[in-house]
């Protein structure tokens, strides 16, 4: 977020930089989204609910669930779900790391990737595993579970659907691209997007953390990539809809080339809605703490700029704004895990 905005904005709320009280035992928050964003809430998450009390699975293992896009059709997941026919693993192995609760070399092979020449060269283990693990359970949702029991996670990760399926996007110019890895590199902006088969039909068990919530998190995350993928998935909309639960979007700090170019919190929010209009957001946490110049430059020359928050705008569409310091420290433009686990427990107290 650039400095002259965030100078000139006044926050509806604030977020503390720790809670008072440890999350209650009965908290049930669902986190949906996928790429690098995901898994960062998830490592909060995961601090603000289970790092104050001794786990027990019995009590603690729906209390986190995470809701993972697997329309990724690029690098090795691109590879393995054109050999064969997969859900995307990328994301779904990304959530499953950030939850690991087993020995830490277990998770460093999950999060291996053969960097040589070769037929493997570029592929996580992680996501070789879990096309493994596909073939022999022969559901990718049973597939999912047991490479969670083989790092003993802390919560549950669940694929929206378990279909093979594609995005499309309809941009503005009137051009249609197909495939999420196209996205990026888009000539002009993304009027429509589209999931195929349009009927894919959301897990029963995503469908049921949903409804049970009592915090339901979307993003941070590429705005149509991850977010809007995730939301096109028939019947988790509506489980958000039928739910009530706080819902709240982590506001991403980043534009994203050829995705998000220009776009301010305004533009996501009312992107989300155009694509999922009958789910609630009550709340967008955003970013308070100044970038240094340096970051701002640096990103610049890669042709991202921090989204302006656009808070009267924000506020005007009916949703509370939740300003506080998330950035996590570093050359890169981060949200920090622990400062987000903590502000968005905040929201369902």
């Amino acid at each position: 977020m650039s400095p002259s905005p965030l100078a000139e904005s006044v926050a509806t709320a604030s977020c503390p930089s720790r809670l008072s009280t440890p999350a209650p035992s009965d908290l049930r928050v669902v986190a949906l989204g996928g790429g690098t964003g995901l898994p960062t809430v998830l490592r909060g998450l995961r601090a603000s609910l289970f790092d104050s009390r001794p786990w027990d699975a019995d009590r603690d293992q729906a209390r986190l669930t995470a809701i993972a896009t697997v329309a990724d059709d690029g690098g090795s997941s691109g590879l393995l779900r054109a050999a064969y026919e997969v859900p995307s693993p990328g994301d779904i192995r990304n959530c499953l790391v950030a939850l690991a609760g087993s020995d830490p070399a277990m998770s460093e092979l999950f999060d291996f990737r053969f960097a040589r020449k070769g037929e493997v060269a570029g592929h996580s283990l992680g996501n070789l595993i879990l096309t493994a693990l596909t073939e022999l359970e022969q559901d990718f949702s049973r597939a999912v579970r047991r490479a969670a029991g083989m790092l003993a996670i802390r919560g549950r990760v669940l694929p929206s659907t378990t279909r093979n399926v594609v995005l499309s996007a309809e941009l503005s110019d009137g051009t249609v691209i197909e495939g999420e890895s196209r996205i990026a590199g888009a000539q002009s902006p993304v009027r429509r997007l589209r999931l195929e088969p349009s009927d894919a039909a959301a897990l029963p068990e995503a469908v049921d953390a949903l409804e049970r919530a009592d915090l339901i998190v979307i993003g941070p995350g590429s705005l149509y990539s991850s977010l809007v993928a995730v939301l096109l998935v028939h019947g988790l909309p509506e489980a958000i809809a039928r739910s009530r639960a706080r819902v709240v979007l982590v506001m991403n700090l980043m534009t994203e080339p050829g995705e998000t170019d220009g776009h301010t919190g305004a533009d996501h929010v009312m992107a989300i809605r155009r694509h999922a209009p009958t789910i609630p957001i009550h709340d967008v946490l955003i970013n308070r703490t100044p970038l240094e110049p340096a970051q701002i430059a640096r990103y610049a020359s890669l042709n991202a700029t921090p989204v302006r928050a656009d808070v009267q705008l924000l506020r005007a569409l009916g949703h509370a704004v939740v300003e506080g310091d998330l950035l996590a420290a570093g050359a890169d433009v981060r949200h920090d895990p622990e400062k987000l686990g903590r502000a968005l427990i905040e929201r369902a107290s």
